[in-house]
């Protein structure tokens, strides 16, 4: 089972639709600026969002979903801002499965209604098919990591984070992450010898703001397994902010598995 966080980020002056430029990505293959190809075996929508001062519209498109004249636009949407709303993330997660077809190429289209260019957001997590994998049985253990790394605006930026306890030695697996800086919008994991990278919706603001988050806000993209790691090769992580922030916060939440 994979799951994989893609984004998508311009600034246009559209009240129409138009096609927005998708993120350097070192897992997905790219094809064009603006589309993404779907992979083999990670091709089903767990959760989309579209975030943006003034953005009207947001829509996912792919010949798939053209062929099914399946309008696949993301609703609800987060108007007023580039950041997720603390009280109740607005994103999409399908009630029943979405799925595209490997190989075939998808984009995201937004439209925004400001007095001029206006920046626009888009995050889609890719899964395979059916049933995410369940969280392991056990005691799921908080830690509490940051890091202190220039983040580069509306890009990926990795960072390895400092764990401010040391894990006990055995192998655990990621249920979950909390991931927190001044303009962050959504981050993804690293996690060593696993291709793919799940990833959650960010809170930004000051650290004190950031953990002010609704206690549902995570409810609907995270507590399932995410991947396994050892004490001595923790995760690594990627953080998509827009602004160029320089300390980061990251609460991971994990069960040891051996």
């Amino acid at each position: 089972m994979a799951n994989h966080l893609c984004a998508f980020y311009a600034s246009v002056d559209s009240a129409t639709l138009t096609a927005i430029t998708t993120l350097v990505d070192d897992v997905l293959t790219r094809p064009a600026t603006d589309r993404y190809q779907v992979p083999a075996d990670c091709n089903a929508i767990h959760w989309a969002a579209a975030l943006g001062p003034y953005v009207t519209r947001a829509q996912i498109v792919s010949p798939t979903l053209e062929v099914r004249r399946m309008s696949c636009d993301i609703v609800p949407i987060e108007r007023g801002a580039s950041a997720f709303t603390l009280t109740g993330p607005r994103i999409w997660v399908p009630k029943a499965e979405v799925t595209l077809t490997p190989t075939e190429n998808f984009q995201l289209f937004g439209s925004e209604d400001g007095s001029g260019a206006t920046a626009i957001y888009g995050v889609i997590a890719l899964k395979t098919p059916g049933a995410l994998p369940a969280m392991p049985a056990g005691e799921i253990r908080v830690v509490r990591a940051t890091a202190s790394v220039t983040l580069t605006a509306n890009a990926w930026t990795t960072l390895t984070p400092s764990f401010e306890k040391d894990l006990e030695p055995g192998t655990y697996a990621l249920v979950g992450f909390i991931p927190s800086s001044a303009g962050c919008i959504a981050a993804r994991a690293i996690i060593t010898g696993q291709p793919y990278r799940p990833g959650v919706p960010g809170v930004s603001g000051s650290i004190p703001a950031g953990l002010a988050h609704d206690y549902k806000f995570y409810d609907q993209v995270m507590w399932y397994d995410m991947g396994h790691f050892t004490n001595i090769t923790p995760p690594q992580f990627q953080f998509l902010s827009a602004s160029a922030d320089t300390s980061e916060l990251i609460y991971l939440y994990v069960v040891k598995i051996g």
